[in-house]
């Protein structure tokens, strides 16, 4: 049937539906995004670090899923399940099998789940990385920036840049100058896990000025100044590191009883926090 032989009434009708239609999918498709969130955990950590992160953003925000969790097996073979989806809020998470490498290698394997993502299409992501995870994304930025998705937002939870309790710190034992940086009046030098600081230093200028960084921490108010792992002081060291980012880091201490260093993950406050800066 020809269009013009149509009553004025019947064509005007087609073409409002017709625009509508058109409307929506170009509003659909508006709405989508191809920047990935990736969430990684930290040392003796695994996907339950994450879970109820994403559990709780995914129901709380309309258009949050996550779409791909990749398994780093022992060997650094990559278990992909699911695929990329263009969906809102896009969230992949990522898991070490063997949650006990060193930060370096944690950032190596990290580098190659990013490839896979760029390969499949992801062409700009954002991090929310817990613990010595947070160390690994840092040593991936000052690595291989350009062989992986554009990076624009990292959200650090409980990130020891500069020791860890129980392991080579002490509560109270590190201060930081909050008129320079936070810089820490003690550098701790390399273990089997973690870099020494004045390694994440050399390694700052090579870090992308154009990430935008929040960095969580939490006291739990018993004096310790820390969340029972993590000092305050090693946490604010990384403002430090990227003292010359374009967009300061922006920092947001937790107080509370339930400000633990696994609390943090935990929490529908932190997790507003998260959502608030990255979308």
């Amino acid at each position: 049937m020809k269009l013009r032989h149509l009553p004025l009434s019947i064509m005007t009708i087609l073409a409002v539906t017709i625009l509508g239609l058109t409307c929506w999918n170009l509003n659909s498709q508006a709405s989508a995004s191809n920047t990935a969130t990736v969430f990684v955990h930290g040392l003796q950590g695994s996907h339950h670090s994450t879970d109820t992160m994403i559990a709780d953003l995914s129901q709380r925000y309309p258009g949050t899923r996550k779409v791909m969790t990749i398994n780093v097996q022992n060997n650094g073979a990559l278990q992909v399940s699911g695929h990329f989806q263009n969906v809102k809020h896009p969230l992949v998470q990522v898991n070490f099998l063997n949650n006990s490498a060193p930060t370096t290698t944690n950032a190596r394997w990290l580098g190659k789940a990013m490839r896979y993502l760029k390969a499949h299409g992801v062409e700009q992501a954002n991090f929310v990385a817990h613990s010595a995870g947070n160390v690994a994304v840092y040593q991936l930025l000052t690595s291989h920036p350009h062989s992986i998705p554009t990076v624009k937002k990292f959200v650090i939870l409980a990130g020891p840049f500069d020791g860890v309790l129980s392991l080579n710190d002490q509560a109270n034992k590190v201060k930081v100058n909050a008129h320079d940086h936070y810089k820490p009046n003690i550098e701790y030098p390399a273990n089997s896990y973690y870099p020494s600081y004045q390694q994440l230093i050399k390694m700052s200028a090579a870090f992308p000025k154009t990430v935008k960084v929040l960095n969580v921490y939490g006291n739990v108010g018993d004096g310790s100044n820390s969340d029972t792992l993590v000092s305050n002081a090693s946490a604010l060291s990384v403002n430090y590191l990227l003292k010359n980012q374009q967009t300061p880091v922006k920092n947001r201490c937790f107080r509370s009883a339930k400000a633990t260093h696994s609390g943090l993950h935990r929490s529908q406050t932190v997790d507003n926090w998260i959502a608030d800066f990255l979308w």
